[in-house]
């Protein structure tokens, strides 16, 4: 396998709002990006300043060899463990995705996109939604790092609306990594939401019934969101994009 991880790193540059989301809502149940933490594998719960998650433990990096390691392929974690089970479907995932770094044991980082939180986490950002993950966290161990995605439902008890939406989006943006229509889209996916298509427009419909409208310019990049509120055509303020 070629390590320049192409396909993986696009589809990590299309989760990024997700990832601005998912971080936000997990810094707000902990109070601190960098916690105390401690993970039981066996229970399946992340305990993150005193607060405990339910969580998957999805796999770690060597800090040698800089491979990823997936936690059903390690042998030095108990396979009937909770943590180890619940990341499990990724394997299907892998097959049904095409995506090369799912269907592997093991494979080497190099190329894997970085942003910011350890080209690890890029890995792990994928993973998180599709085993219905609110959040990743990743902790160092002595000789490498582990990567957990947080299914604990706290973090999903708040859905998104065309208040809260745009902060997200604009955050997935400022990464720069392009795949405008991408980011819009998965967002939408992964929340079940309603996603109309009109030239170089889309509209996200919220289970508030507020509306997003969002265009696009020629190159599919986007120029402008605002929000509407249901029965009203009063629009919401959504931050500038650039």
């Amino acid at each position: 396998m070629s390590d320049d991880h192409a396909q993986l790193n696009s589809w990590a540059a299309a989760h990024t709002a997700l990832l601005v989301e998912g971080q936000s809502r997990l810094r707000d149940i902990i109070g601190t990006d960098n916690p105390e933490w401690e993970l039981g594998v066996m229970t399946g719960l992340l305990t993150l300043n005193g607060c405990r998650l339910q969580c998957a433990l999805l796999g770690s990096v060597d800090e040698v060899t800089n491979t990823w390691l997936w936690s059903w392929s390690d042998p030095g974690i108990d396979q009937k463990s909770i943590a180890v089970r619940r990341a499990r479907p990724l394997l299907r995932f892998g097959v049904e995705s095409g995506l090369p770094e799912f269907r592997q044991r093991s494979f080497s980082m190099a190329g894997v996109l970085d942003l910011g939180m350890t080209p690890g986490s890029t890995v792990a950002l994928v993973a998180c939604p599709q085993i219905m993950g609110g959040a990743i966290f990743s902790g160092l161990y002595p000789g490498g790092r582990l990567y957990v995605v947080v299914t604990d439902p706290r973090l999903s008890l708040e859905p998104p609306s065309a208040f809260t939406a745009p902060q997200f989006i604009s955050g997935g943006l400022a990464y720069g990594l392009g795949h405008h229509r991408d980011i819009v889209t998965v967002y939408a996916g992964v929340h079940g939401l309603a996603l109309e298509e009109a030239g170089r427009w889309m509209t996200i419909t919220f289970e508030d019934e507020t509306k997003l409208e969002i265009q696009f310019d020629a190159h599919d990049r986007i120029r402008h969101m605002h929000g509407v509120v249901p029965g009203q055509g009063l629009p919401i303020p959504a931050p500038a994009t650039a």
